[in-house]
């Protein structure tokens, strides 16, 4: 009696997988992600080279002009040099952070239409479950790959 139910089940539950990183590395809007994050990276490294520059000039000028300087100068310029580089600390600081703002902000809607693509592959394919490949230990050759059904919907080659 057990015998049916267990073969009713085993046809309910299909399982796929998915090669999650190959489809979401080959949306276009992952690359336009990319794009807009090296951009902002080229801006905040132009930006620090500014900051990094102004530290090394004023550091030269004060050791070329230590000897002729009186020491409420030099302390000044010293502290100068003090403050600068945490200026320059605190901008590192920030650009990290925005780059991770950006790139959440960025990645969010590409990983919902990932999703959404994958949900909608699944109901057509009566799939209980897709699996992302890469966290599978093992998967037989009889495994169901989604992969190029996703990619198909999603309009990807």
């Amino acid at each position: 009696m057990l015998f049916p139910v267990a073969v009713f089940a085993q046809e309910v539950q299909r399982i796929a997988h998915v090669n999650y990183g190959e489809v979401v590395t080959a949306m276009p809007e992952y690359a336009l992600m990319l794009d807009s994050l090296k951009k902002q990276e080229e801006a905040f490294i132009a930006e620090l080279k500014i900051l990094q520059d102004d530290w090394v000039r004023k550091s030269n000028d004060l050791t070329e002009q230590q000897d002729k300087l009186n020491e409420s100068i030099k302390t000044r310029r010293t502290q100068d040099l003090i403050e600068l580089q945490s200026r320059i600390q605190d901008f590192e600081q920030y650009a990290r952070e925005q780059q991770e703002k950006l790139q959440q902000t960025l990645v969010t809607p590409i990983l919902e239409k990932f999703q959404k693509i994958l949900g909608e592959v699944a109901v057509e394919n009566h799939f209980t479950y897709v699996l992302n490949i890469s966290a599978i230990l093992y998967s037989s050759p009889q495994s169901l790959d989604a992969t190029p059904l996703v990619r198909k919907k999603l309009g990807l080659k």
